[in-house]
């Protein structure tokens, strides 16, 4: 048995369709990565198409790492239902591993992955996981070593289980901080950028500011405007450092970028009607002698209706909406702002929502 501190070591971990994973988000530097940060982002190999991204493999020192990654990502490629990732990066902290009998290698550890998309030179995290648990692994005759099992467990108590066979194992494990966890995080899409010589300068969480690639050089500013081309028959152009993407199949939703969340957003989906007014009335929940709808233009000079309206809540919370129905070949689009303030009254106006969006919905083109 090796008994060691809890150490922080770059793995690969699984996803098992958790969204969401932007609560961590305190990265600190380290002298861990090394790589020139001398170099212009011109000088380092760029890959403008997310497809030619290459696969992250574990390139440390650590044993045992390289099959559990290869395994991992396997197992969450198969999994996982959100094809949308350009590149899995996981990244494990190792607390413990026994091995004393080569055929039942016990590697114990916090096992977390992310998928990203490749916007510009940022990586944008969509759907990950976290998780504690235990791989098993066995070495073979050539002397290679393959995953025979991996425990992952969903509950707290199958959790504690796991590590059960080592005394005080698991109290270290739920006792590590989401600065770890970060610091972790940091360095392992540290080492697959660096590793890979990759044009890419900071990576990002939804709701969250983009977080710079440790010794990445500086993000050009151009960088920093995307133009997402949307599934749903639209494209808009936004600045990653004030609001953020989550997509899904039926809609794309933008979140104000805040460090305390305020439930500012941009929603964009289909609607069931092809009538305009129908299609407000009913993203309003309201009759229309109570709601004013009137003609609007956006982006492109494209012509669209647009309601707006408030929702006050009885504890005094006051909710803001504003939606536009924009017709899309033959579908209609809308295009809803709002501000749902989770503490105390909202200080944000209807003009000041509309402004909060303005600059994108200036860009709004099909």
């Amino acid at each position: 048995m090796k008994k060691r501190i809890l150490a922080l070591c770059l793995a690969i971990s699984m996803s098992v369709g958790v969204s969401g994973c932007g609560n961590d988000q305190k990265a600190t530097d380290s002298t861990d990565i090394e790589t020139d940060s001398s170099k212009d982002s011109e000088d380092i190999l760029a890959y403008e198409d997310p497809d030619s991204l290459p696969v992250y493999a574990y390139t440390g020192t650590e044993e045992y790492l390289d099959v559990i990654s290869e395994y991992l990502i396997d197992k969450s490629q198969s999994t996982q239902a959100d094809d949308t990732a350009d590149v899995l990066i996981p990244f494990s902290i190792v607390a413990e591993t026994d091995d004393s009998n080569p055929d039942d290698i016990v590697v114990y550890g916090s096992y977390n992955i992310d998928g990203y998309e490749l916007m510009n030179t940022t990586l944008v995290a969509g759907y990950g996981s976290r998780g504690n648990g235990a791989f098993h692994i066995r070495k073979n005759t050539d002397g290679s070593y393959e995953v025979v099992n991996a425990q992952l467990p969903e509950v707290e108590e199958e959790e504690a289980e796991v590590f059960a066979p080592v005394d005080g194992l698991y109290e270290r494990i739920v006792a590590l901080t989401d600065d770890e966890r970060m610091q972790a995080r940091a360095e392992a899409i540290a080492g697959y950028v660096n590793t890979n010589g990759l044009n890419i300068t900071q990576w990002q969480d939804y709701g969250w500011a983009p977080v710079s690639v440790l010794n990445a050089p500086p993000t050009p500013e151009e960088a920093q405007f995307y133009t997402y081309h949307s599934n749903l028959g639209y494209e808009v152009t936004y600045d990653l450092r004030e609001l953020s993407l989550s997509r899904s199949d039926e809609e794309d939703m933008f979140g104000k970028v805040e460090e305390n969340d305020t439930g500012t957003l941009m929603v964009a989906e289909k609607a069931d009607s092809i009538n305009s007014d129908e299609v407000l009335l009913a993203a309003a929940g309201l009759d229309a002698d109570d709601i004013d709808i009137s003609d609007a233009i956006i982006g492109d000079d494209i012509a669209c209706r647009r309601a707006e309206w408030n929702e006050d809540l009885e504890d005094g919370r006051i909710f803001r909406y504003i939606c536009y129905a924009v017709p899309l070949k033959e579908d209609i689009l809308t295009i809803k702002l709002e501000t749902t303030y989770e503490k105390g009254v909202s200080e944000m106006s209807l003009e000041d929502l509309e402004r909060e969006f303005s600059s994108v919905l200036s860009t709004f083109a099909m």
